[in-house]
């Protein structure tokens, strides 16, 4: 797949990306500039994320633990479990790392550190003019992927939430739009998710979280019904392909996207039957992702709340 040139306003020299702020961060240098030699950086990353997981996980261990306790019973011991919690969160301490090389690093950089592979699902899918869905989970490091998918691939729509703080939600947007993507707020975002459709462009949204009780539908997930968005299932219903893609960090630091083929939306005569099965079709899937590699999925949300309050009660 070839590279896609983005917009010349958003490149510097080299392919690099400083806007002033970024600049001012590290006095004109990016990471790899900082630290020119890769398995230096790779070592200064493990370093940096075993040290603040360390401190990081005293806090927020306990919905972690329950979490994988709720998730696996008696499919893991206690103490796999404690291996793989610690795991959890070393994982997102290099996430965290990785979201500064994504801030600093040239967009030629970051292209060389993703994999694609199945972009001819993609492809064939937006042949039919209705848009695409990509079908995305907090597994991997998403973010990361999404800049890579737009470099190696195409522009897509990233449906997130705007984060409060006003410096951190003007990074965000910057790192999620800097290789040309479009952001698309979560809250009242419909109108917008239905107009990049119409467009024919593809649309990442991601479906793992818990939602409001009056939002989603009860679907098991690890086996436990979990409150589910049904956005990609209506959307699915009405003509729209919907393909989960999925997200893995490498054991070599590289990012992995794997695009599956559409996922089917059978009709019966029973919507609401139709939706639900959409929807258990959907956490299959994201779920058979997350048990391949454990570590790298997001277990300190809440994700049972709506069903199972008890679960977090005194957290």
């Amino acid at each position: 797949m070839g590279t896609r040139k983005s917009e010349s306003v958003i490149r510097g020299k080299g392919g690099g990306v400083s806007p002033p702020f970024t600049r001012r961060l590290v006095g004109g240098s990016t990471v790899p500039a900082i630290f020119p030699n890769a398995s230096l950086r790779r070592g200064i990353g493990k370093i940096l994320a075993a040290t603040l997981a360390a401190l990081w996980y005293r806090r927020h261990r306990e919905i972690v633990r329950r979490n994988l306790a709720f998730a696996y019973g008696e499919e893991l011991s206690a103490d796999a479990r404690e291996r793989l919690a610690r795991e959890v969160f070393l994982h997102f301490v290099r996430f965290a790392w990785e979201m500064v090389v994504l801030l600093l690093a040239p967009l030629s950089y970051i292209q060389k550190h993703v994999v694609v592979l199945g972009a001819e699902h993609h492809t064939e899918a937006l042949r039919k003019g209705r848009g695409a869905v990509a079908l995305v989970a907090h597994a991997g490091n998403w973010e990361y992927t999404g800049v890579g998918y737009a470099l190696h691939c195409r522009r897509l729509a990233v449906v997130a939430r705007e984060l409060n703080h006003p410096l951190g939600r003007r990074l965000a947007r910057y790192v999620r739009e800097r290789s040309g993507n479009w952001m698309v707020d979560k809250q009242r975002g419909l109108k917008r998710i239905l107009a990049h459709l119409n467009q024919n462009r593809l649309v990442g949204i991601v479906v793992d979280q818990n939602t409001a009780e009056q939002e989603g539908r009860l679907v098991d997930f690890f086996g436990k019904p979990a409150r589910t968005t049904p956005v990609a299932a209506l959307l699915a219903r009405r003509g729209v392909p919907v393909l989960p893609t999925l997200s893995r960090r490498l054991p070599d630091g590289r990012h992995l996207l794997v695009i599956f083929p559409e996922l089917p939306f059978e009709k019966t005569g029973d919507l609401e039957a139709d939706i639900r099965n959409f929807l258990t079709l959907q956490n299959q899937v994201i779920e058979a992702w997350i048990r391949r590699e454990p570590a790298q999925w997001l277990w300190l949300h809440r994700r049972w709340k709506n069903r199972f309050p008890e679960l977090y009660a005194d957290l």
